[in-house]
C-alpha cells in the first residue's frame, strides 16, 4: 500500500495533468505579461528625458550643467501650475502617512469589548 520509512507512511497522491488549453492560457499569459514588462521598462526609460534643443558644441556648457550650477534661468512656475504641485506633494505624502498613523492608532489603542447578546 504505501512506502514506510521511520514510522511514516506515504502514499503516493494522484498525478496532475493539465489540460492542453491551461498551458496554452498561461502561456499566453506569461508572454502578454512580458511585452507589458518590455513597454513599461521603455516608457520609463524615456518619461523623465530632456528632449534635444539642437546640437550642443562641445566647448559650450551644456543645459544639464548649467542646470546644476543652480544658474537662473528666468522661469517660474504660475499659481495654477504650484498649485496643483501642492496638491499632487499633500496628495502623495498623505497616503502614507494615513496608513501608518492608522496602524499606529489600532496597536496603541485597546480594543473595546463587543456587546453580549443573550
Amino acid at each position: 500500500p504505501g512506502l514506510k520509512a521511520s514510522g511514516f507512511t506515504h502514499r503516493p497522491g494522484p498525478i496532475v495533468v493539465m489540460a492542453p488549453e491551461v498551458g496554452v492560457r498561461r502561456s499566453r499569459a506569461l508572454a502578454v505579461a512580458a511585452v507589458g514588462l518590455v513597454a513599461c521598462c521603455f516608457v520609463l526609460s524615456h518619461a523623465f528625458v530632456a528632449p534635444n534643443m539642437g546640437s550642443a558644441h562641445s566647448r559650450d556648457v551644456s543645459l544639464v550643467a548649467a542646470h546644476a550650477a543652480g544658474e537662473y534661468t528666468g522661469f517660474v512656475p504660475d499659481l495654477q501650475r504650484r498649485t496643483l504641485m501642492n496638491l499632487v506633494v499633500t496628495a502623495t505624502s498623505l497616503i502614507p502617512v494615513g496608513v501608518l498613523l492608522y496602524g499606529f492608532v489600532t496597536y496603541l489603542l485597546p480594543p473595546t469589548g463587543g456587546g453580549a447578546g443573550g
